[in-house]
């Protein structure tokens, strides 16, 4: 007759059996106190027990208090002998940096005959208590296995805190960036009605100049007062367009009119509008372009500003007597553009905010009297518009700038 198996062979099975069924009750790490009363339910079968308490008290928070079987009247009085057995770890004198989590299989906080309590161990801190109270006498054996799960419970409430505290970053992300977006739906709502305000405090200076042209005719000092005036009203105009661009883009009101066009007539626009100011400032102003088209699709009249703002940029940066050069060639499936210039150029830190619109508020950068960056800006948003990229290099402080521009060559949908 074959023997039957040994009752240690059928022990040992039935605390591996258990001991798996504790982890697999574990599964979420949201509303934990179901699954921590199960796991001290399933505990009673390798640890008997009339009374089984465990004390979870996080950095944050209120302690949690799980006892099984769950009495009101029990709960009172084991709370207290947990926190008794809990203050024994976190009343000692402060460990030094280089403390590590003590062996739980070995250093139970209290054991007696009936009475076995072992600390929870996380990372760098005790996290609680377990403890179970019983009328047989308890063994090593028994200590071991309470250690064994009170690891597996350590392990569980580490994975529960962390996903507490995921969470709460995602939270306040969320927070943060709905804030972010009403303060810039704010700002562009700003820009938007100043602009408009100040539109229309241009209207009556429009026509007033009309009077002094009368009077210029005779008097040459008024004349010049005249001129003065004009360009000052027109480069006002055109920054007070730049600024309504900018918080309507912001806003998303802009939509692109796209057909097909070539990178040359965009260019021979932009210069049409930007000569005038570079001759005043005697720059030589080269371009390189092919004789083949360079085709794609895009929306001509914002793709134009792009290049006539990048060009006016080079003209303003640049000092008297400078040149500026304009190239264009296909690249990998795109339209590349640069426009580079011998101005004063860009240090290192500088680079990453040339787009952004309020980059010029750094007052140690060097800036012209019409430097505020925003014609940048806008060519930055219109250029992503288009599914494109902009770029800015400089070698540093009057070693001039360059800014790459690439459009794909079909419009994205």
């Amino acid at each position: 007759m074959t023997p039957l198996a040994s009752d240690t062979s059928t022990a040992s099975g039935s605390v591996a059996r258990t001991l798996y069924d504790i982890a697999q009750s574990f599964d979420w790490p949201l509303d934990p106190e179901p699954r921590l009363r199960r796991a001290l339910r399933l505990l009673r079968r390798i640890v008997p027990y009339d009374r089984c308490g465990l004390l979870d008290t996080p950095s944050v928070g209120m302690p949690r208090l799980v006892v099984e079987p769950d009495s009101e009247e029990e709960r009172e009085g084991v709370g207290r002998i947990l926190r008794r057995f809990l203050a024994l770890l976190t009343d000692e004198p402060r460990r030094d940096t280089d403390w590590r989590p003590p062996d739980i299989a070995l250093v139970p906080i209290w054991a007696s005959p009936s009475h076995l309590a072992v600390p929870l161990v996380g990372l760098d801190r005790v996290l609680g208590v377990l403890f179970v109270r019983g009328t047989d006498v308890y063994t090593d054996d028994h200590l071991r296995l309470l250690s064994v799960v009170a690891a597996q419970i350590a392990a569980y409430l580490i994975a529960c805190r962390l996903r507490e505290q995921e969470a709460q970053i995602v939270a306040e992300h969320e927070t943060a960036r709905a804030a972010a977006d009403a303060a810039s739906r704010g700002k562009d709502e700003f820009l938007a009605m100043l602009a408009g305000e100040l539109r229309n405090l241009l209207t009556p200076i429009r026509f007033a100049m009309l009077t002094i042209r009368r009077q210029a005719e005779h008097d040459p000092a008024v004349q010049r007062a005249r001129d003065v005036v004009d360009r000052r009203v027109e480069y006002l105009s055109r920054l007070l367009d730049d600024l309504l661009d900018v918080s309507r883009l912001g806003r998303d009101k802009v939509d692109l009119q796209k057909e097909s066009l070539t990178l040359q007539t965009i260019v021979t626009g932009a210069l049409e509008t930007t000569l005038g100011f570079a001759d005043a400032r005697r720059h030589r102003v080269s371009v390189s372009l092919p004789e083949a088209p360079l085709s794609f699709e895009g929306d001509s009249a914002r793709l134009t500003q792009v290049v006539t703002n990048l060009l006016g940029n080079a003209a303003k940066f640049t000092p008297p007597g400078g040149e500026i050069s304009v190239s264009g060639y296909q690249e990998d499936g795109a339209i590349v553009l640069r426009v580079r210039d011998t101005g004063m150029g860009m240090s290192p830190e500088m680079l990453p905010l040339v787009f952004d619109l309020c980059a010029f508020n750094d007052r140690s950068q060097p800036r012209t009297e019409e430097g505020l960056g925003v014609g940048l800006t806008l060519a930055r948003i219109l250029v992503e518009l288009h599914g494109g990229s902009i770029a800015a290099y400089s070698e540093g402080a009057d070693r001039g700038s360059e800014f790459v521009v690439r459009l794909p060559i079909t419009a994205p949908a």
